[in-house]
């Protein structure tokens, strides 16, 4: 796809409103997402401060002033030589324009416990700090078209990296080949990189939460769970495939139907001026009445946009990662629905999709199929 042309300008402007409606004077940013979310250039090693009058201040190291001026929407650039310069050069710009003693709104849930101790005491040591997920979530919860286009792109490499690793799978491969195999296919498809790291888990490993590859071989009869999030124009696609390997388990097949089953009613769920939680609800009903109560973790969704796993999260979920509660759900919410798989002694099943919240309802981008089964042999295939 050409390259997106955002209007940061226009998200200054609303993070201006919020601003001024929380009483914040600026926004200070050091997380990468949040960084190219409002100036283009999402570098590592870089600080910017927004103002309430829509002055963007970004410090960045001098061996990397051109390449940002050349990405960055910020009004000024400023460069430094260090560490300790990057963070006391800030303190000078917050003098500069008179916010020493104003409400800075910082990126809580980012900094460490010790950065953020050291950061307060030193760096904005007469400033009134605040919390800035609040106004920051609040804007990029919420999608423009240019960003639906980036999240489409995503959604299709997703697509064709889940295809790479069914035409490899089959008994006698590692997990880390399958990984390999779907990795190539979306680099070639436009992937940037990963959002998460690629999740292949065989057998026993599918029963985790978490299965990042690894060298284990798979087996004629396992399960395989396949995660995939790629990153495309700044934006990732969130898609998880269970594959089941001949023969297939009777236990692991009814799993994987009663789950897609949930999930699809969860996906209809998701309709603007719903109850968010319902999507939460119409999952966790289905999945009991199929007699997987207790077998089946949540949080069953997420916000997927820039990072994988952003706002809107579900009720006191919420409250973990920092983020205000969200009561409803509203167009242009992008959402990851099937966070959470049912989960057994030997093995696991989920099956995840990237959800765009239309004016016309839910919208799947990612559709690569979803119940899929292996030959148990290599002469089979």
């Amino acid at each position: 796809m050409d390259n997106p042309t955002f209007d940061y300008k226009a998200r200054w402007s609303r993070a201006a409103a919020l601003m001024e409606r929380d009483g914040v004077d600026a926004l200070f940013l050091m997380k990468p997402a949040n960084l190219a979310y409002f100036t283009g250039d999402g570098r590592p090693c870089a600080l910017a401060l927004l103002t309430r009058t829509q002055r963007c201040v970004v410090a960045v190291p001098a061996c990397d002033v051109a390449s940002v001026q050349r990405a960055s929407a910020a009004t000024e650039i400023r460069a430094f030589q260090s560490e300790a310069e990057m963070f006391h050069g800030f303190r000078d710009v917050l003098q500069e324009l008179g916010l020493t003693q104003a409400t800075i709104a910082i990126e809580k849930n980012f900094f460490d416990a010790a950065l953020y101790d050291v950061f307060v005491a030193h760096i904005l040591p007469q400033a009134k700090v605040v919390p800035a997920t609040p106004i920051i979530s609040q804007l990029r919860m919420i999608k423009d078209p240019e960003e639906i286009a980036c999240l489409k792109a995503a959604a299709r490499v997703a697509d064709a990296g889940m295809s790479a690793a069914a035409r490899a799978l089959r008994p006698g491969v590692s997990e880390a080949e399958i990984a390999g195999e779907a990795e190539l296919a979306m680099r070639k498809a436009g992937a940037e990189g990963w959002a998460s790291v690629t999740y292949v888990a065989s057998g026993w490993r599918s029963a985790m939460a978490h299965g990042p590859a690894t060298a284990k071989i798979i087996a004629a009869g396992e399960v395989v769970q396949v995660h995939l999030a790629p990153m495309v124009q700044g934006y990732a696609a969130d898609l998880c495939r269970t594959f089941l390997i001949e023969p297939v388990p009777v236990d692991a097949a009814s799993a994987l139907h009663a789950y897609i089953d949930a999930q699809e009613r969860g996906i209809a769920a998701a309709i603007s001026g719903a109850v968010l939680l319902g999507i939460d609800g119409a999952m966790a009903t289905s999945l009991e009445q199929a007699g997987y109560a207790g077998k089946f973790l949540r949080p069953v969704f997420h916000g997927v946009g820039i990072e994988h796993e952003e706002a809107p999260i579900p009720g006191g979920h919420a409250v973990i990662h920092g983020e205000q509660k969200v009561e409803h759900v509203m167009v242009g919410m992008v959402l990851g629905i099937g966070n959470c798989g049912i989960y057994r002694e030997t093995f696991g099943v989920r099956a995840e999709d990237t959800i765009w919240v239309s004016e016309s309802g839910p919208v799947a981008l990612t559709r690569f199929p979803k119940y899929l089964t292996v030959p148990g042999s290599v002469e089979a295939r």
